[in-house]
C-alpha cells in the first residue's frame, strides 16, 4: 500500500525536478550552476537531469493528460525564471496538481493494479491527496 504522496515523491517529483531542470537551462538560458542553488543539489545532479540521466519517469509517459501536465511544467519554470515564483512554492503547486489530474492514480494502477490506493486521512491540506 502507497499513499499517493509517496508516489508523488518517489515517481513524479523526479520527473518534475529534471523537467524545471532542463527548461530552466535550454529554454530560460540559467547556468547549472544557478539552478543548482535554487534546487539546493549538486551541479552534478542538474547535469544529470540534462542529460537524461536522472528524473526520467516512464511511468508517466501514457498518462492521458501528460501534455497539460507538462505545460503546467513549463509556466512554472517561466515563473521562477522571471522571478514570479519560487523553486518551492512551484514545486508543491504542480505535486497538488499532479494529485488532482490522477497522476498518483495512474502510477499506482500501473504498478500495483489488485492494491486499493489509499486516500491520505491525515493530510494537512485535507482533499488534496
Amino acid at each position: 500500500m502507497r499513499l499517493p504522496c509517496e508516489i508523488v515523491i518517489m515517481d513524479v517529483l523526479p520527473v518534475i525536478r529534471k523537467e524545471l531542470a532542463v527548461r530552466l537551462v535550454e529554454t530560460h538560458k540559467m547556468t547549472k550552476t544557478n539552478v543548482a542553488r535554487m534546487f539546493n543539489v549538486s551541479g552534478t545532479a542538474i547535469s544529470q537531469y540534462t542529460h537524461g540521466m536522472r528524473g526520467n519517469g516512464p511511468m508517466i509517459m501514457d498518462f492521458p493528460q501528460y501534455d497539460a501536465f507538462m505545460n503546467e511544467i513549463y509556466g512554472s519554470a517561466a515563473n521562477i525564471a522571471s522571478g514570479d515564483g519560487d523553486v518551492m512554492n512551484e514545486l508543491c503547486r504542480l505535486c497538488d496538481i499532479a494529485k488532482h489530474m490522477g497522476l498518483a492514480e495512474h502510477i499506482h494502477m500501473k504498478s500495483r493494479p489488485r492494491l486499493p490506493l489509499v486516500k491520505c486521512a491525515e493530510c494537512p491540506r485535507k482533499g488534496v491527496c
